[in-house]
């Protein structure tokens, strides 16, 4: 007979999933079982609806951004007198008019499409540059790291807004140059971030062993280091993303930005500075969306690296 007990207690008892750990042992791997929870790191907390909102918008933002050409129901950006001049938000103009009678809802969206087709590129190409510049001075350390910091230091030395103005004025305005100006600047920052968590990984246990083992250098920089590296920029995008939208409508404001009749949210904020207290619906509606965008990226690059970084956490 079974005590009653003992078959109550084994039925309450939770049962712990596991898994088989591949573990080098004396130049082998060797197969060891190893509970499935103690590796699964923190649980995920709750919906993050702080989060899905942001999702949320920016999806919105690049829906508007990339089929702007194809909404009919948006009024030509640059048309004049599509309703009274400084025409107040209303169902038929949904952030106003400005000056001009242009309607700036339609200015918003088209302004998204190029401020994004700045940042995107921009920030996508600084990750690229800078992420391999700061991983191979991390990872490789010596002449190599002493070149590359001292180059990002310098860099990082000068005023950004002075050095992004300095570039424009030398190549011109025009979206390239100004593209370029931003990307400039992105770099130095990504790689330095880059270096650090390059530092970090490669002084690990699992680069040691592996380089006990005799693993090349190629495979421990890809297999090893450059994942756990990619999490920390795929966050970091998110926020240099925000961080070059205010570099381009900066030098839009001080009109250095792309020309007319471009249009960017920086060149919208521009001219309606000097409307403020005739029209103040000129500069805080399109402010307001470029302020909930630049929020967004903020929030998604957070949860981003919270979510992504786990490696640190299971070993």
């Amino acid at each position: 007979m079974t005590d009653p007990s003992e078959t109550t207690t084994a039925a309450i008892k939770p049962r712990v999933p596991t898994r088989f750990l591949r573990i080098p042992i004396g130049g082998r791997f060797r197969a060891t079982l190893v509970d499935a929870e103690s590796r699964a790191g923190p649980r995920r907390g709750k919906i993050n609806i702080a989060l899905w909102l942001s999702v949320g918008w920016l999806a919105l933002v690049l829906a508007g951004a990339v089929l702007a050409p194809w909404l009919g129901f948006l009024e030509d950006p640059n048309r004049p007198l599509a309703g009274d001049p400084e025409l107040g938000p209303s169902w038929s103009h949904w952030f106003g008019t400005d000056q001009l009678g242009r309607d700036m809802f339609a200015r918003s969206v088209w302004g998204s499409r190029l401020s994004l087709s700045i940042a995107g590129p921009a920030v996508g190409i600084g990750v690229v540059v800078g992420g391999v510049l700061g991983v191979m001075a991390g990872y490789f350390g010596k002449w190599i790291d002493l070149v590359v910091s001292s180059v990002v230091n310098v860099a990082l030395a000068l005023p950004a807004l002075v050095f992004a103005l300095f570039i424009v004025t030398v190549l011109g305005q025009s979206y390239v140059n100004v593209t370029i100006a931003v990307t400039v600047l992105s770099i130095p920052a990504i790689a330095r971030i880059a270096r650090a968590q390059a530092l970090r990984f490669a002084a690990r246990e699992f680069v040691t062993v592996a380089k006990t083992m005799g693993a090349r250098w190629p495979r421990i920089l890809f297999r090893d280091v450059l994942p756990n590296v990619v999490p920390a920029l795929a966050s970091i995008a998110f926020l240099a993303m925000g961080i070059v939208i205010i570099a381009e409508g900066s030098l839009s404001f001080i009109g250095v930005s792309v020309g007319s009749p471009s249009i960017t949210w920086g060149n919208i904020l521009a001219a309606g500075r000097g409307r403020l207290e005739e029209s103040p619906h000129i500069a805080l509606t399109t402010g307001g969306v470029m302020f909930a965008t630049l929020m967004a990226l903020n929030f998604v690059g957070d949860e981003l690296l919270r979510r992504l970084d786990v490696r640190e956490a299971r070993i």
